[in-house]
C-alpha cells in the first residue's frame, strides 16, 4: 500500500516541481525580508551605540557627566523597547512564513493525494 502510494506520487512528476518551485521562492522571499529587516535593525543599533560614544566623548566636566548619565536610562528604555518590537516583528515574519508554507503544503497534498489514490 505505502510502496504503491510512493510509486503513484513519483509517477505524477509534473505535479511535484510546481510546489517545490513555489516553496523555494517563498523561502527566498522570506529570507530576503528577514535579512533586510536584520540589517536595518543592526544599522539602528549601531547608530545608537555610536551616538552614545559621541555623547560620552563630549563629557568634559561633572555637569556634562551628570547629563550624560541621566540620558543613559532613556537610551536603555529606548533600546529595550526597540528590542521587544524587533523581536515581535521577527516572530511575526516567522509565523507568516510558517502559515504560507502550511498553505502551500496543504495545496500540494490536496493536488497529489487524489492522483496517488
Amino acid at each position: 500500500m505505502i510502496v504503491n502510494l510512493f510509486s503513484k506520487v513519483l509517477e505524477t512528476s509534473q505535479v511535484l516541481p510546481d510546489p517545490l518551485v513555489k516553496a523555494n521562492k517563498l523561502f527566498v522571499e522570506n529570507m530576503e525580508k528577514m535579512l533586510v529587516f536584520q540589517l536595518n535593525a543592526l544599522r539602528s543599533y549601531l547608530d545608537i551605540g555610536l551616538n552614545q560614544m559621541r555623547a560620552a566623548a563630549e563629557v568634559t566636566d561633572i555637569k556634562s557627566f551628570q547629563d550624560f548619565c541621566k540620558c543613559q536610562s532613556e537610551i536603555a528604555q529606548t533600546v529595550q523597547y526597540k528590542l521587544m518590537r524587533d523581536g515581535k516583528a521577527m516572530s511575526d515574519m516567522t509565523q507568516r512564513f510558517k502559515s504560507e508554507m502550511d498553505h502551500l503544503t496543504q495545496a500540494a497534498l490536496q493536488d497529489v493525494l487524489p492522483k496517488a489514490a
